[in-house]
């Protein structure tokens, strides 16, 4: 008989290491994120600007390339109707129909250099407003850029 109490001890035991190990499984949080969790924490999206930025390269793009670029922004409201017409149009905005910069050989235009030397012949002249479509315009350009680099989210 002295066996038979013993054998209940250890059963007894091993039920309550088991129970024990079951409530400790379920008080401590489960590893994967909750719903709450992936709500106030979404995944990283691709934006437009990645999706559009990783298929082209704004320094090396021909005016209805940039058309079409801006055109996809706009459609998507990504950028408003100003930007739109001042990165579509032919550069007589500027006051001028001749590109500030060199297209290469084959026609493409290094549009970042661009809108820089336009911003720096609007500030020289004074024209603000026009220097304030060329800084939008180059905050765009930027945003394409980095997000062909796979950046998801910029703030500027």
């Amino acid at each position: 008989m002295t066996i038979a109490p013993l054998a209940v001890l250890g059963i007894a035991k091993a039920a309550f290491s088991v129970i024990g190990s079951l409530a400790d499984a379920v008080s401590r949080p489960d590893p994967r994120p909750s719903q709450t969790m992936r709500q106030a924490f979404p995944q990283a999206q691709e934006t437009v600007w990645h999706q559009l930025g990783k298929g082209v390269d704004v320094r090396a793009l021909s005016r209805d390339e940039l058309a079409a670029v801006s055109q996809q922004l706009y459609r998507s409201g990504t950028i408003g109707l100003d930007d739109h017409a001042a990165m579509s149009l032919d550069p007589s905005f500027a006051g001028s129909t001749e590109l500030l910069t060199s297209p290469d050989g084959s026609g493409r235009v290094d549009w970042l250099a661009e809108f820089q030397a336009r911003l720096a012949r609007h500030l020289e002249q004074g024209d603000e407003s026009s220097a304030a479509q060329d800084r939008r315009v180059l905050d765009i350009l930027g945003r394409l850029q980095a997000g062909g680099k796979g950046v998801t989210s910029i703030r500027v």
